[in-house]
């Protein structure tokens, strides 16, 4: 009797494998302030992501922010008013995650996605404090349809090939 246990192992994997997640945090960049022309950082697997400051914004990476029980780390620091946009140069994102720190009462963080540039968000620190900082940037991909569909395929080929 034939098992189905190397078609489900063969599916599940390439389920997994259709997702790509990804996560880009501070740590390494401490004391760099943001020039006023955009900023590429390349993520291997991905692209890159651009960093651009808007009009009336400087911004920095470093310690200043941290959670109230002392959470965070190394940060891209805002003051009120600031914003940022960045942009992803890649594959289409999903499910993207913008994790802040030093978030006090009566400040929040606004995040819009930019009506004029396809996958790019725009994050301003809004309401009265001394400033927050963004920690990370995370996102998921999914690849390509046809490529997608090649790795489903070979391992349906994979799973149905006879033993010898």
């Amino acid at each position: 009797m034939k098992t189905k246990a190397p078609l489900i192992v063969v599916l599940a994997l390439g389920m997994t494998a259709m997702v790509n997640a990804f996560t880009l945090d501070a740590v390494g960049y401490e004391g760099i302030e943001l020039p006023s022309i955009p900023v590429s950082v390349s993520v291997p697997g991905y692209g890159d992501l651009v960093f651009e400051e808007q009009p009336g914004s400087a911004l920095e990476v470093d310690n200043t922010y941290l959670n109230d029980n002392g959470t965070g780390g190394p940060s891209l620091n805002f003051k009120q008013g600031e914003s940022l946009k960045i942009t992803f140069v890649g594959p289409q994102p999903l499910n993207v995650d913008f994790e802040f720190t030093g978030v006090s009462v009566g400040e929040y963080f606004s995040v819009k996605q930019d009506q004029f540039t396809p996958q790019a968000y725009i994050l301003t620190l809004n309401g009265e404090g001394d400033g927050a900082g963004l920690y990370a940037v995370s996102w998921k991909v999914v690849p390509e349809p046809a490529s997608a569909l090649l790795g489903v395929l070979g391992g349906a080929v994979f799973a149905f090939r006879r033993r010898r």
